[in-house]
C-alpha cells in the first residue's frame, strides 16, 4: 500500500514538473518598424523607398492618430513609381476598419494620380498585398507579390 502511494506522489510530482516548465509558444508581436524594414530589406523593388516620418503620415493615409498604436510606411522616393510599404497596428478592432478604409482611399488616389501618367503601375495598385492578422495591418505595393505574402505572413505569425 505504502509503495502505491509513493507512486502515486511521484507520477503527480512528475505531471507538476513537466506542466511547470510548459512555456508559451507565443512570441511578442513584432513592432510596425521591424515588419516594414523585414520587408524592405528583403524584397526587390524598382524604386528607392523611403520612410515617412509619422508627421508625414497624414499626407499620405486618412487615419485618425488616436487609431494607431504604431506604424511605419516607406513610399516610392521618386515617385515614379507605386512601390510602397505601410505597416500600422490599430489601436482596437474598430481602428482596424478605420485604418482599412483609410487604405481603399489611399489606394484609390493612387489610381487616379498614376492611371494615365505610368499606367504600368496599376497592376500594383490593383493587386496589392493586404493583409491583416489581430490589430496589425500590412499594405505592399510591388511586383513579386507572391514572395511578399509569403512574408508578411511568417512575420505576423
Amino acid at each position: 500500500m505504502k509503495t502505491k502511494v509513493m507512486s502515486v506522489v511521484c507520477v503527480l510530482a512528475l505531471l507538476l514538473t513537466l506542466t511547470a516548465c510548459g512555456g508559451s509558444d507565443s512570441q511578442p508581436q513584432k513592432s510596425a518598424a521591424e515588419i516594414a524594414d523585414a520587408i524592405y530589406s528583403t524584397q526587390t523593388f524598382q524604386d528607392t523607398l523611403n520612410a515617412i516620418d509619422a508627421d508625414m503620415l497624414g499626407r499620405y493615409y486618412r487615419i485618425d492618430a488616436a487609431d494607431l498604436t504604431d506604424s511605419k510606411v516607406y513610399v516610392s522616393g521618386s515617385f515614379s513609381t507605386v512601390e510602397e510599404i505601410a505597416v500600422f497596428q490599430a489601436s482596437s478592432s474598430d481602428a482596424v476598419e478605420n485604418i482599412k478604409k483609410a487604405i481603399d482611399t489611399r489606394l484609390e488616389d493612387l489610381k487616379l494620380a498614376f492611371e494615365n501618367y505610368f499606367p504600368g503601375e496599376m497592376t500594383k495598385i490593383n493587386d496589392p498585398v493586404l493583409i491583416t492578422k489581430g490589430t496589425t495591418v500590412v499594405l505592399v505595393l510591388a511586383d513579386d507579390t507572391a514572395a511578399v505574402s509569403d512574408q508578411v505572413n511568417e512575420l505576423l505569425k
